[in-house]
């Protein structure tokens, strides 16, 4: 027997208790319609300064981790890899700390790699029209990140499909 994928099974306890669902509810329980970016690199650390009558220093660096989600409704729609508006200003933040820093720390970031992994929902991943829905996200997002000056030959993708899924980090008004 196939299990009920998680939004349905909440949606129908709720309906038959009599309360409406929502479709911010819906998207809400499906939190795995989504594609992460991982940007690995690092930021130069300027130089100490010299001690009078010492070498000048060398600039050393800053391990940087970036991860970023695009994910639910704000990001695609069901069963389609284009990427929505929202997606968008996600990533666009990511691009702009990459570019010019965050905060008070305003140095760019090198990028080593860029590590892009698409997901989808259970519901989308037992549509056979949707087979490869993972990876045509994670390349929508490759393609966005290469349109705002982000260099290709350092961007890797891989679909998970509905494999790994994330745990809910925010909890549903029911």
């Amino acid at each position: 027997m196939k299990m009920l994928p998680m939004a349905a099974a909440v949606a129908a306890a709720v309906v038959v208790s009599g309360c409406a669902v929502s479709p911010e509810t819906i998207s809400c329980l499906q939190p795995n319609r989504r594609v992460v970016v991982e940007v690995g690199g690092f930021k130069v650390k300027p130089a100490p300064a010299p001690k009078p009558g010492a070498k000048p220093g060398k600039p050393g660096r800053d391990n940087v981790l970036l991860t970023r989600l695009a994910q639910g409704d704000s990001a695609f729609d069901f069963g389609s890899a284009v990427l929505k508006d929202g997606g968008k200003a996600e990533l666009d933040g990511l691009v702009k700390i990459i570019h010019s820093g965050a905060g008070k720390d305003k140095r760019p970031t090198n990028v080593g790699s860029i590590i892009i992994t698409g997901h989808t929902d259970q519901v989308e991943a037992s549509d056979s029209a949707n087979k490869d829905l993972d990876e045509k996200r994670a390349v929508a997002v490759k393609d966005y990140l290469v349109g705002k000056g982000v260099d290709s030959k350092l961007i890797f993708w891989e679909g998970k499909n509905s494999k790994e899924p994330v745990p809910v980090t925010k909890f549903c008004d029911i």
